[in-house]
C-alpha cells in the first residue's frame, strides 16, 4: 500500500466528525426515491447498493426465475426499475444506430411500451463488450432520459412519448474511441449532466432536463480517453456538492452549477472506465490496468494530491467493473476475477480471492450479500459485512452476462446478451 503525506491533524479530525454527516446529506444529492426503486447507474446512491433485506442467493436458469423476457439486439446499460415499471435500452442494425427504450412490468415482463429511434452518428464499439446502448438511463420519475453512443440523448415520458431529443454528435463531433460510449447521465437539480470524454474534442455537459437546452458546456482539451460515468458528492462543509469525474490520469472536482474546475488528483491511468463510489466522507475512485485505488477528501482547491488523498492502495485495480463500497469494507474485482477487500478506512488489504471467469459487470449489494457476475453467466454471492471471504453459493443462469445488475423491491435483475431475467427469493 502506498500512502501519500497526510494532511494535518486538525483536518484528519474534521474528517472524522463530518464523515456521518457526509453520509446523511449524501441522500440529498441522490434522486429523491422511495424504497425499492433502482433509478438510475449503480442505483439510487450511485454507489451500486440497494438497502434491502431477502435478495436471492440461489438461483438458475430455471428456478427463482420471476420472469425472463428477450430483448432486441444487443446493449450492456442495466435495467432501471421506478415503482411497478422496469427500463431497458438496446440498439441492433448494420450499425446498431437503431435505438430502442423498452417499458416492461415489474410484475410479469410483459411490455408496456416500446420506443423505437435512430442514432445519428454511430461510431466503433466492441463486437461483445459494447454497443450503442451501453449507457444506461435514468428517471426522475417523470421522464426517462436515455443517452446512447451515437451520441443522441432522448427525453420520453413514462409512456414513451418523446419529449425531447438533443443530437451531441451532430453539434460537437461523435464520439472516437474503440469501445464506443459508456458513461451514463447523472440528475443534478434540473441539471442533466453528461460526460463525454473521447478522442476527438471532450466536454462535459449539463443539459435542462425539461427543454435538453445547455445550461453550461466545459471543454476538456486533455481529458482525450474516459467511459466513467461523473457523480455528485457532498462537501463535508454543508449542503454543497460537488461533481467529480475520472478522466485521463487525474480525478477532479467540479462546481455542478457551473462546470468550472474546483480541484484535481492526479495518478490515475490513461484509460478511466469504473465510476467512483462515495462513503465515510471519502470519494473511492480507481482506474486501471494496474492503476491504483485512491480514498480522497472532497472540497480541496487546485492541486490537491498531496493534501486530500487519505490513502491509496496500488494492487487490485480493474480495468472495467466499478468498484463498490459496502459498509467499512470496499471491494474490487478485476477483468480476470481476482477479487480484493479492503479496509475503507485506511486501504489495507483485508483478504484476496479468485473468482472463477472473466468480468466486465460491476457488483452489486444488497443489505446483506455482494453479488459478481462473471462474462460466461455465473454470479458468486458473498457474506457483507464480514472480514473475511465467506462465499454463500454460485449461480449459472447459462447465458454471458456483461452488463451490470440492478436490485430494486425484493427482486435482482440480470441483463444477458439476449434477455432480461427478474430473480426472485422463492423462500419468501
Amino acid at each position: 500500500m502506498t500512502r501519500y503525506t497526510k494532511p494535518a491533524r486538525r483536518n484528519r479530525d474534521r474528517v472524522a466528525l463530518t464523515a456521518t454527516v457526509c453520509c446523511s446529506v449524501l441522500q440529498t444529492l441522490c434522486l429523491h426515491v422511495s424504497a425499492g426503486q433502482w433509478p438510475q447507474w449503480r442505483g439510487p446512491d450511485s454507489n451500486g447498493v440497494a438497502d434491502e433485506p431477502n435478495i436471492a442467493t440461489q438461483w438458475s436458469s430455471d428456478e427463482g426465475v420471476r420472469w425472463k423476457v428477450a430483448l432486441p439486439g444487443s446493449g450492456i446499460s442495466s435495467p432501471v426499475i421506478w415503482q411497478d415499471r422496469v427500463f431497458i435500452t438496446a440498439s441492433d442494425g448494420v450499425a446498431l444506430n437503431e435505438l430502442h427504450v423498452i417499458c416492461l412490468s415489474r410484475r410479469d415482463g410483459k411490455v408496456i411500451w416500446h420506443r423505437r429511434l435512430w442514432g445519428t452518428a454511430p461510431t466503433r464499439y466492441h463486437g461483445t463488450k459494447s454497443s450503442m446502448a451501453s449507457p444506461t438511463p435514468l428517471t426522475d420519475g417523470d421522464h426517462l432520459y436515455a443517452f446512447f453512443g451515437t451520441g443522441d440523448v432522448f427525453c420520453v415520458d413514462l409512456n414513451g412519448v418523446l419529449i425531447w431529443h438533443r443530437s451531441l454528435a451532430t453539434e460537437y463531433g461523435k464520439f472516437e474511441n474503440r469501445f464506443s460510449a459508456t458513461s451514463s447521465p447523472i440528475l443534478y437539480q434540473d441539471y442533466l449532466v453528461l460526460q463525454c470524454d473521447h478522442h476527438g474534442d471532450s466536454y462535459i455537459v449539463a443539459l435542462d432536463k425539461n427543454t435538453g437546452s445547455n445550461r453550461w458546456k466545459r471543454d476538456r482539451p486533455n481529458s482525450w480517453l474516459s467511459w466513467a460515468s461523473p457523480r455528485l458528492v457532498p462537501v463535508a462543509d454543508g449542503d454543497e456538492q460537488e461533481l467529480v469525474v475520472c478522466g485521463s490520469e487525474r480525478v477532479e472536482g467540479l462546481d455542478p452549477k457551473t462546470g468550472a474546475p474546483l480541484w484535481t488528483v492526479t495518478g490515475m491511468r490513461n484509460e478511466c472506465i469504473p465510476t467512483p463510489v462515495f462513503g465515510h466522507g471519502l470519494i473511492y475512485a480507481v482506474s486501471g490496468p494496474k492503476g491504483p485505488s485512491l480514498a480522497i477528501r472532497p472540497g480541496g482547491r487546485g492541486d490537491v494530491t498531496q493534501s486530500h488523498v487519505e490513502w491509496a492502495n496500488p494492487r487490485g485495480a480493474p480495468f472495467v467493473p466499478s468498484a463498490i463500497l459496502v459498509g467499512n469494507y470496499y471491494y474490487l474485482v478485476d477483468d480476470q476475477g481476482i477479487t480484493t477487500c479492503l479496509a475503507a478506512a485506511n486501504g489495507k488489504r483485508i483478504w484476496q480471492k479468485r473468482l472463477p471467469g472473466g468480468y466486465t459487470a460491476s457488483p452489486v449489494a444488497s443489505r446483506d450479500h455482494i453479488y459478481f457476475a462473471n462474462e460466461s453467466g455465473q454470479v458468486t454471492v458473498i457474506r457483507a459485512h464480514v472480514g473475511r471471504f465467506q462465499q454463500i453459493s454460485r449461480n449459472n443462469i447459462g447465458e454471458a452476462i456483461f452488463a451490470s445488475p440492478s436490485i430494486a423491491a425484493g427482486d435482482l435483475y440480470l441483463r444477458t446478451s439476449h434477455h432480461l431475467w427478474c430473480i426472485t427469493d422463492q423462500s419468501n
